[in-house]
């Protein structure tokens, strides 16, 4: 039976991508509340908006190494952990993804907004179109705003999913769920080659062209981010979602974690993982 082709309207499909974004980059969950909005030109004479432009050039240099060591302890102590083939796929897509400089500055001028919630900030700015926007957040650390995350630019252009979402435990007895177990079942076994099967060919073909050195680091990578099966199982019946457009995939789960404090206090987080997904020769299979 054909499925009903769903177009997501923009303004919804824009506080998705921010809700995602945030998600992503460990932002979701917390209790924020404004304290300052500055907008336009003055963000440019703004400390933080100093520090995104200056990031937004070494991004759009290959420099993200330069702007990780320059950030907040915990993004410094996330980027020393990350391996070397992940660090440089990450540069690569933060070059891609980061705005010109003259394009960042003059945007910031025209649309932007910096929202500061006393210890970080973050921008946003739309797109005269409504199909795109730019991201940053920063961190207020002895006295400095650091970048911990963007400038980025996001695609906020309204998509077509091309069948109907599946979530939670349907998931599990879909294709897609049962290649993504049998996938953690061999990562956790060790059998790294047995996981390799679970990808498509052109992603096996991807793997195949990169060195013996990238490949075992690619491959340390997948052992240290792949939840153990029955983890994912349950991160899949409590927060999971594929979306289909055409003939790709994106499987995702987010986990929320609350924690009391000794002093009372509850600190709230959230983690997501997205693996991509593509039909090949009839099956579903890892696309990376």
């Amino acid at each position: 039976m054909d499925h009903p082709v769903r177009r997501a309207a923009g303004s919804f499909r824009r506080r998705a991508v921010v809700a995602a974004v945030l998600v992503a980059w460990g932002l979701a969950g917390v209790a924020l509340r404004a304290q300052e909005v500055t907008e336009g030109k003055a963000i440019l004479a703004h400390p933080a908006g100093k520090a995104i432009v200056a990031a937004g050039r070494l991004l759009k240099a290959g420099k993200l190494a330069e702007v990780k060591k320059a950030s907040a302890k915990e993004a410094r102590d996330e980027w020393a952990a990350t391996p070397a083939a992940a660090q440089r796929a990450a540069s690569d897509e933060a070059a891609k993804s980061a705005p010109e400089a003259q394009v960042l500055e003059a945007e910031i001028a025209r649309a932007g907004n910096l929202i500061n919630y006393g210890d970080s900030a973050m921008l946003r700015v739309e797109a005269a179109d409504g199909n795109s926007m730019i991201m940053a957040f920063v961190s207020l650390e002895d006295g400095k705003w650091k970048v911990t995350a963007g400038p980025k630019t996001i695609d906020t252009t309204p998509v077509v999913e091309t069948a109907p979402p599946v979530t939670g435990a349907a998931i599990l007895d879909h294709e897609i769920g049962k290649v993504v177990l049998a996938y953690a079942r061999e990562i956790q076994a060790g059998k790294i080659d047995a996981a390799l099967a679970w990808l498509s060919g052109p992603a096996r073909a991807k793997r195949a062209a990169e060195s013996a050195e990238e490949r075992k680091e690619s491959d340390a990578y997948r052992k240290s981010t792949t939840p153990a099966p029955a983890a994912f199982a349950e991160q899949i019946r409590a927060g999971g979602k594929i979306s289909f457009v055409g003939e790709k995939a994106y499987l995702q789960t987010v986990v929320n974690e609350t924690t009391k404090n000794p002093d009372g206090s509850i600190t709230s987080s959230s983690s997501s993982m997205s693996l991509g997904f593509e039909l090949d020769n009839g099956k579903w299979r890892l696309a990376d």
